[in-house]
């Protein structure tokens, strides 16, 4: 069974608002979010993640001991494809999620807006609440906190990667740069996911929208 990378539910609303009805925006709203914040999309993100980091790692470790011994077993071998196929399929599926996570909330967040840049609907209390409490929610806060690891992870790979490039760089150096790279990049589309969602409930908020209104 293939995976749904967007949802029936959500596709008639990608394009972007083209009604300035608000019943209709707030159907869009409903469909995009829930599309965007899926757990089924957290698991595979999360999953993938973890098999391209595994990959790598177990592809370059056994490709080190080769090195080092200066011969290269059957089995070796067939471990160091197995690995670099886990981490590309990993990678694959982070790329598809990642494309179709930024048109899905990009779209959400033109939804958002649209009501109130049409003057339909004005920034009220309950806007100043939802924009500050979103982070709350738990489909939002699942993906701040893997965000965070990721960028940690990112962080910790990148400076294994110029420890080594002092000290002598391994096989494990190239790993563990890409590793830092991939960590890096996945936390912040995630946070970036994250902030256009936010950003546009800011235009919910009378508080946001006067701080605007002064620059």
């Amino acid at each position: 069974m293939r995976y749904a990378w967007t949802t029936p539910a959500s596709a008639p609303y990608l394009a972007g608002p083209t009604s300035a009805r608000l019943a209709e925006a707030d159907r869009a709203v409903a469909a995009l979010r829930g599309d965007a914040e899926r757990w089924s999309r957290w698991w595979l993100g999360t999953g993938a993640f973890v098999a391209a980091v595994v990959g790598l790692f177990v592809s370059a470790g056994v490709v080190g001991a080769i090195v080092d011994l200066g011969r290269a077993a059957a089995l070796d071998v067939v471990v160091v494809l197995l690995a670099l196929a886990l981490a590309l399929a990993g990678l694959a599926v982070l790329v598809r999620l990642a494309r179709s996570g930024r048109r899905i909330t990009r779209a959400a967040a033109a939804w958002l807006r649209a009501p109130y840049v049409a003057g339909l609907r004005s920034p009220d209390a309950a806007g100043w609440v939802r924009a500050r409490t979103v982070n709350l929610e738990p489909r939002v806060l699942a993906r701040l906190v893997t965000a965070t690891f990721a960028l940690l992870v990112g962080v910790a790979g990148v400076a294994l990667a110029a420890r080594d490039l002092v000290q002598g760089a391994t096989a494990l150096s190239g790993a563990a740069a890409a590793i830092g790279v991939l960590g890096l990049v996945c936390g912040c589309g995630q946070v970036a996911g994250v902030l256009r969602i936010v950003a546009a409930l800011g235009a919910a908020d009378p508080l946001r929208v006067r701080l605007r209104g002064r620059r």
